[in-house]
């Protein structure tokens, strides 16, 4: 007889598990609290037009990568455009492009960094090989923390061909980015470290001097693997697992928040209520975030949680005849604020990262003459809530100009400015159910020697997404789902 699996939050680790579990000939029902699926993956709309939830560029996705053989696992064909030029990082005095090429990046590290360029050029490549060794170790999708033997995925096989890369990994294991910088004297060298922290601050939620090396070298280096435009927005993706689960018999209930789970001990099943499930389960996976009870979520257990200040817009296809022209979309800057404004600095922190994508109404139809923008920087999740209804609207309107005029010094959106809209993580907690998004900083400590494991201490009940190994983002979130779904295949 299958087995039953519940799945809590439809984003795209959950769903991930699900299509695997469904392949498997599990009865598979996935509940998602929102009217689309993906979670920060995902999209919802604003003003008859489509914003992308969270992220916008994939990862992975190259032949052999660690997205595209999840996908052929699942025989999921994704089209999606290789990026050749994703994103400039925009620092106080100097313009930094990342390029997928090795050459031509290491061409632009030596333009912006002339100064030390042979020191950081020596750093990066360190960097790479350090980021290659974990690349594979990844792809034997090892899972941390190891409890079973089947947690050790292939590594055994890939320590027997490669000793000397896993003894590398061994070597950095306890490091910090800020250690490998120290090899090369750079610790202090402020351009570099400025570069750094606005990608580290992004990827792992946390800056050079805590970041982990291990995953930190391969956050920082996967440009040069491939970075992905998916057609029609990263949405699809989440869009593509959730048909996926329907074809292998799977089902997807949208606008159903659960309302209660429960364990009972003596059928040894889950209780699951929501608005419109009500049904047992042999397992339960929780994709959502939230927490239904002690030990069904690590919500609340990270030493730091971030929330979102975020800008949606539209603007005038005008914006395109500035740096944009010609550019393939989605484009994406992460700016170093000047620290010009003192509203900003005292309420958000990291980098303004905003990207630029083709307009979509509401029925997924190009819009023409549209440019879609969306904004986002990291805040203390707490502070909103503790300011009155006129404090809270004059904050918002104040961060959401500096803001604008933070990008406004790179390419002139402010001219071409149709529609704006701002969310804070009150937002967030009124559409999602929680103020704080992003999963813990990738530390030594939560990356390498306490990683929290898609086992719960729950019987039968699993935890997937940002708030495990291997960590936030979207690349992570599908592994995990994968890990989840393996320990109930070999275990059920």
């Amino acid at each position: 007889m299958s087995k039953s699996v519940c799945v809590i939050g439809a984003g795209v680790g959950g769903l991930t598990a699900a299509a695997y579990l469904a392949k498997e000939g599990c009865k598979v029902t996935v509940i998602e609290k929102s009217t689309t699926v993906g979670g920060s993956a995902g999209w919802y709309f604003r003003n008859g037009r489509k914003f992308p939830t969270g992220a916008t560029i994939a990862f992975g996705l190259e032949e052999h990568g660690l997205l595209r053989t999840v996908l052929d696992d699942l025989d999921i064909d994704l089209p999606a455009a290789d990026l050749l030029h994703p994103m400039d990082i925009i620092l106080p005095q100097e313009k930094v492009s990342v390029y997928k090429s090795t050459e031509l990046w290491e061409e632009e590290l030596n333009r912006a960094f002339h100064e030390r360029s042979g020191d950081v050029l020596k750093f990066w490549r360190a960097l790479q090989r350090i980021g290659d060794d974990v690349q594979a170790v990844t792809e034997s999708r090892v899972s941390l923390p190891i409890r079973r033997f089947y947690e050790l995925g292939s590594l055994p096989k890939h320590a027997l061909k490669h000793p000397a890369s896993v003894l590398r990994i061994a070597w950095y294991a306890l490091l910090s980015v800020e250690d490998l910088m120290k090899k090369y004297d750079l610790q202090s060298y402020q351009p570099l470290r400025q570069l750094l922290d606005a990608q580290l601050l992004d990827a792992v939620q946390t800056d050079v001097s805590k970041a982990a090396l291990l995953p930190s070298s391969l956050a920082l280096t996967i440009y040069r693997r491939g970075s992905f435009a998916i057609q029609d927005g990263l949405g699809q993706l989440a869009k593509a697992l959730a048909s996926r689960v329907k074809e292998l018999g799977g089902e997807v209930v949208k606008v159903s928040p659960v309302e209660s789970l429960t364990y009972d001990k003596s059928r040894k099943q889950w209780n699951v209520t929501s608005r419109k499930c009500t049904s047992s389960f042999d397992f339960v996976i929780n994709n959502s975030g939230i927490s239904f009870g002690e030990g069904t979520s690590y919500e609340g257990e990270d030493e730091f949680s971030w929330g979102a200040f975020r800008v949606d817009a539209i603007l005038s296809d005008e914006v395109r005849q500035g740096p944009l022209e010609g550019v393939e979309l989605p484009f994406a800057y992460q700016i170093v604020p000047q620290f010009d404004f003192s509203s900003l600095v005292k309420n958000t922190h990291g980098p303004v990262y905003a990207t630029f994508h083709s307009t979509q109404d509401m029925k997924g139809n190009l819009v023409e003459g549209e440019v879609t923008m969306t904004v986002s920087l990291h805040t203390d999740p707490n502070i909103w809530s503790t300011y009155s209804e006129e404090k809270y609207k004059e904050l918002k309107e104040r961060l959401t100009e500096e803001v604008l005029n933070e990008i406004d010094r790179v390419i002139p959106v402010k001219e071409s400015l149709l529609f704006a809209e701002t969310g804070t993580p009150l937002t967030y907690e009124r559409y999602i159910g929680k103020t704080a998004v992003g999963g813990s900083p990738i530390t030594v400590k939560n990356a390498v020697l306490k990683p929290k494991s898609v086992r719960s201490s729950l019987p039968q009940l699993y935890i997937v997404g940002e708030q495990v190994f291997p960590g936030p983002g979207t690349l992570s979130s599908t592994l995990s789902g994968y890990y989840a779904a393996r320990s109930i295949m070999k275990e059920r």
